[in-house]
């Protein structure tokens, strides 16, 4: 179990990007979203909250905003009842959100060390929002859409308060351009064969993995933690069940995780198979191409020597 964990090991964290990075790449961040939702947390009161909500946040922001309440918070009903539900975590946001700022030069260099290791790359405009703490980031076809209010951790005080699922994922702030990173490779990929954990896996893996290479870190630190000296008994149950369509044991089971096993193991699966693929492979660019554009998930595997080398004795 050791010997197959210490196989491929995890890129430095003292990062450097793989290739020279070009200056005049541009980037859009968007963070008035983020004033805009105190403003109208302050202006509301409990039992005002969800219409102040709707009137004054989601109905009066960004684009991006609008997108990520579709897709993330639903209305302002939703998101009020989690605010409440969470009063001393979402106190303590209020300092840690205005620190995006300070982040834009990092969240910059991995941009441009994304174009320089692959120049085909687009250049999203990247929104940062409050919402109701589901989701710490995602895609449409023009933005990343980042959840700043997953990246609240604090004391013990502030924390207490939260369920099991939220005390492994919410992360400090310090940690936001890791998620920028890891959805920029989200909006470069162009999949296909999808519909199997195996897809899904890799989806997620692929994002890691190439969002290290570019911000030096990936989003799933504790996932790292935990899998690492269990690596070759995760990919057993994960071959058995890599084929079928059910993700609930591997992918976005949230809230049903066990203390001995933590929510979204797959994204760890997935990551490795990244990883051993980028490591045999020649030509670096012509990786990353393949990577961020997978028709045959199976085939990818076995072109990445992951499984035969996890197999062997």
């Amino acid at each position: 179990m050791m010997l197959a964990a210490l196989l491929w090991p995890s890129l430095s964290h003292s990062h450097e990007c793989p290739a020279p990075v070009q200056s005049d790449v541009r980037v859009e961040f968007v963070t008035s979203d983020i004033e805009l939702f105190w403003q109208a947390l302050d202006q509301s009161t409990p039992a005002s909250m969800p219409a102040v909500l709707e009137r004054e946040y989601l109905r009066q922001g960004s684009r991006g905003l609008a997108e990520f309440t579709r897709l993330r918070i639903g209305d302002g009903a939703q998101l009020a009842a989690v605010v409440q539900a969470h009063p001393a975590y979402y106190a303590a946001l209020r300092k840690s959100s205005r620190r995006v700022e300070e982040f834009k030069p990092v969240m910059h260099r991995a941009f441009q060390c994304l174009r320089a290791i692959y120049p085909e790359a687009v250049m999203p405009t990247v929104t940062f929002v409050i919402g109701r703490m589901n989701s710490a980031g995602t895609v449409d076809a023009r933005n990343l859409l980042i959840g700043v209010d997953m990246f609240g951790k604090s004391d013990e005080a502030v924390m207490a308060g939260l369920g099991r699922w939220h005390r492994a994922v919410v992360a400090p702030v310090e940690r936001l351009p890791y998620i920028v990173a890891h959805e920029l490779i989200h909006a470069q990929q162009n999949n296909a064969g999808g519909g199997t954990l195996l897809a899904a896996a890799l989806n997620e893996g692929v994002a890691d993995f190439v969002g290290q290479l570019i911000s030096g870190e990936t989003i799933n630190p504790h996932l790292h933690a935990f899998a690492r000296e269990r690596h070759a008994e995760l990919w057993r149950d994960f071959e058995k069940d890599m084929h079928g369509r059910d993700l609930s044991r591997w992918l976005y089971q949230g809230e049903n995780a066990t203390g001995e096993r933590p929510a979204d193991l797959g994204y760890y699966i997935g990551y490795r198979i990244a990883e051993a693929y980028y490591h045999q492979h020649r030509d670096k660019h012509a990786a990353v191409r393949e990577m961020l554009s997978i028709r045959d998930p199976a085939a990818f595997l076995a072109a990445s020597g992951y499984a035969a080398k996890m197999r062997a004795p």
